[in-house]
């Protein structure tokens, strides 16, 4: 009976696998990014960005270093279950099927523990390949400095939006003026200085001065 279930499972595991491979890793309906998607494919930052990332980021902590709840989000992961599914079926197909030991309820137990901590060192070393590939998160420093394009026009005293380039993504931003001007559409500026979620923008002839250089 328990070689049907080594079968399946590792059929239903390598089914999974192969798709997660074809399909490049997406297969985890896990937080991302901490922003919403416009209809043009950019990112627009919202004002419960932060909350996201940090949600994101403490449970990601938790798992590296072994925390329950870490251990448990484990659990409502696809990836985990498509690692955990493929190499328990193996493992119990090889010990059980060529009777390399000698109880099926040790087979049972090698196969889970290999279905285990496959899954779980799976996800471990895929979320570090991809922090390591796309750098830490995008922090109020990294917009400073940046050349912005105006979306919406505003005033000095107005408040408008701009889009930025940051790290391969168009990030649009509301934004607000430094200098006694109007920002036209299309307009190029400098980000001088981040307001919470909002920029600080100055011409871009007059931001090198603001920024000094």
């Amino acid at each position: 009976m328990l070689i049907y279930i080594y079968l399946a499972s590792l059929i239903v595991g390598g089914v999974l696998l192969g798709a997660s491979i074809l399909l490049g890793g997406h297969d985890d309906a896990d937080l991302e990014a901490g922003g919403d998607v416009d209809v043009d494919g950019d990112l627009d930052l919202d004002a419960d960005a932060d909350a996201d990332a940090d949600v994101e980021g403490g449970l990601d902590q938790d798992l590296a270093h072994g925390d329950l709840s870490g251990i448990l989000f484990s659990f409502l992961s696809l990836r985990f279950w498509t690692f955990f599914l493929a190499f328990f079926g193996l493992t119990g197909l090889v010990l059980g099927g060529l009777n390399l030991v000698s109880s099926e309820w040790l087979a049972l137990g090698l196969a889970l523990a290999m279905g285990l901590s496959t899954g779980f060192g799976a996800m471990t070393l895929i979320r570090k390949l991809q922090s390591d590939t796309t750098g830490r998160a995008v922090s109020s420093s990294d917009y400073v400095g940046k050349t912005a394009r105006v979306l919406v026009p505003f005033e000095s005293d107005g408040v408008g939006k701009v889009r930025v380039d940051i790290k391969g993504s168009s990030v649009d931003l509301l934004a607000s003026g430094l200098d006694e001007a109007e920002y036209g559409g299309k307009d190029e500026v400098v980000i001088v200085e981040m307001d919470g979620s909002r920029a600080r923008v100055a011409r871009l002839d007059t931001g090198k001065d603001a920024t000094g250089g």
